[in-house]
């Protein structure tokens, strides 16, 4: 689901999400509701819904990825590739973890160089889709702050068989950290440090 300002009535499936006070509001043709729900949380249940996009209106800037997923929002998107054909689906979802090398995380923060980053993805999900058995990917990684506990990377492949999904599911993360330009920070309760320098130590 794309993130934009203001409002464009030319784009179907679409959300207006305005706020006011400490209330989100959300309004399209086929639901109007209102929630003091955290802005991430609410985006993802949009997504998960189906919707396209989400139109922001009222809000100060804030600090978001110009596209969100979540996971049920991925299986229906894969699912459209030739699913007819297909019975299995494999999930891998990566989240932050509280201890890292006897050190306590208090979040993670994810830097992408952002001219390829898209294009890598959909590189990687083409990858993917090769392995024999496969007909639909789709690959999602969060960019930001993110905490202990919430997801960072969803990969959702179908299959035609069940097994067919399992080799190119256990490959994906180490296809994804050789060739997706991202970048992790530790943040921890007493420092922080760059993946890249605690590996090169």
């Amino acid at each position: 689901m794309k993130i934009l300002r203001g409002f464009d009535e030319s784009k179907e499936n679409a959300v207006l999400i305005t706020k006011k006070d400490e209330k989100i509001f959300c309004k399209s043709e086929k639901l109007q509701m209102e929630t003091t729900h955290d802005l991430g949380d609410v985006l993802e249940v949009l997504a998960s819904l189906g919707y396209e996009f989400a139109f922001l209106d009222g809000f100060n800037e804030v600090d978001l990825d110009p596209e969100v997923e979540s996971l049920a929002s991925l299986i229906k998107k894969v699912k459209r590739e030739n699913a007819e054909y297909c019975g299995a689906i494999g999930i891998f979802v990566g989240f932050v973890r509280k201890f890292s090398d006897g050190k306590e995380v208090v979040r993670l923060e994810y830097e992408a160089y952002e001219p390829v980053f898209s294009e890598k993805v959909r590189e990687i999900e083409n990858i993917l889709k090769s392995y024999p058995g496969v007909e639909g990917v789709k690959i999602f990684h969060k960019k930001g702050k993110i905490n202990v506990g919430e997801d960072i990377v969803y990969v959702v492949i179908m299959g035609r068989h069940r097994k067919d999904v399992w080799k190119p599911l256990s490959e994906s993360m180490e296809i994804i950290k050789r060739e997706l330009p991202v970048w992790k920070k530790e943040i921890y309760v007493d420092g922080e440090q760059w993946v890249h320098d605690k590996l090169e130590q």
